[in-house]
């Protein structure tokens, strides 16, 4: 049975992308930092899943922890490859207060949106010979060209986001604010740039491609905000998702999220929902994607052996 990898697996997006892949005859790993949220998960996903005769021994539950470089490698180590199919880079946070760092000293947003997901992913295809599908849930909010109600990716090297200056910070609400955006433009520029590299390496069927869920308020993407924002995300917004399009529900976002693995014959794109449209202008800078990688390779400890083959 084809099996794909889903990190944040055990709530919101990544719990509803888990039950249609369910749903449409694939093994899923649930990858999650939480082991007791994770059996909740399954629990639930075989619930919503009778109806399909899904077994329990098709949902897997593996402890990944996106902010720890060690339990990363320990995760790809443990995890059985032969028939490792897709992967879901799911799992992401934003929070709005002083800084807060991995347990490899880099900055929290940046380190489990982006370097944490680089780094498995580079471990899993330098040992996954039958990997053919790779989704990276990326955000509108990177695009300053469609949205307002976030700042523009802003970044002077690589560094400045592992490594921020809180002495500079005057407003940690616009400061996660805008976090949250570099974050989000990384995962665009990585996805593009792991198309080239796959295909320097003649693994062009390998196809990679970045998602925008759309605004999808009470997911856990809130948790970390101020008390007002957060009671806005978990108690009121999710209210509106019937009357406004702009509004989607975990459950929809996750279907399309699911086909990107099940049906998608692209590679390079990005998907806005079930539809691919244009990124930002400037995602496409080859020169900033090519950056990126290479200091993504640097800050992962990523070693020679380890690199896409």
């Amino acid at each position: 049975m084809k099996t794909v990898v889903v990190t944040g697996a055990n709530s919101g997006l990544g719990l509803y992308a888990s039950k249609h892949l369910l749903q449409k005859g694939f093994m899923v790993i649930l990858a999650c930092r939480n082991l007791q949220k994770a059996h909740q998960a399954k629990k639930w996903l075989l619930k919503k899943t009778k109806k399909q005769a899904v077994i329990e021994d098709q949902i897997q539950i593996a402890q990944l922890d996106l902010a720890s470089f060690n339990s990363i490698r320990k995760f790809c180590k443990a995890l059985p490859t032969n028939n490792l199919y897709g992967i879901i880079c799911n799992a992401g946070l934003t929070y709005s207060t002083p800084t807060r760092f991995t347990q490899d000293g880099v900055e929290e947003t940046f380190g489990v949106n982006h370097l944490g997901h680089f780094l498995m992913v580079n471990l899993l295809l330098s040992q996954a010979q039958n990997l053919q599908r790779i989704a990276v849930v990326a955000s509108d909010a990177h695009n300053p060209e469609i949205q307002q109600r976030f700042p523009a990716p802003h970044f002077d090297k690589i560094e400045d986001l592992a490594y921020p200056n809180d002495a500079q910070v005057t407003d940690w609400e616009k400061e996660g604010s805008q976090r949250y955006v570099n974050s989000k433009f990384c995962n665009v520029l990585f996805t593009y740039q792991l198309e080239q590299e796959l295909k320097k390496t003649h693994r062009e069927h390998v196809l990679v491609n970045a998602f925008n869920p759309g605004f999808i308020p009470g997911t856990g993407l809130g948790r970390n905000t101020s008390p007002i924002t957060h009671f806005m995300w978990f108690h009121v917004l999710p209210l509106f998702s019937r009357f406004f399009k702009a509004i989607r529900t975990a459950d929809e976002s996750g279907l399309a999220l699911a086909q990107l693995i099940s049906d998608v014959k692209v590679s390079g794109k990005y998907f806005d929902g079930i539809q691919e449209k244009p990124s930002s202008q400037a995602s496409y800078d080859p020169v900033r994607s090519q950056r990126l990688w290479w200091r993504s390779e640097e800050l992962a400890h990523l070693k020679i052996n380890e690199q896409i083959e």
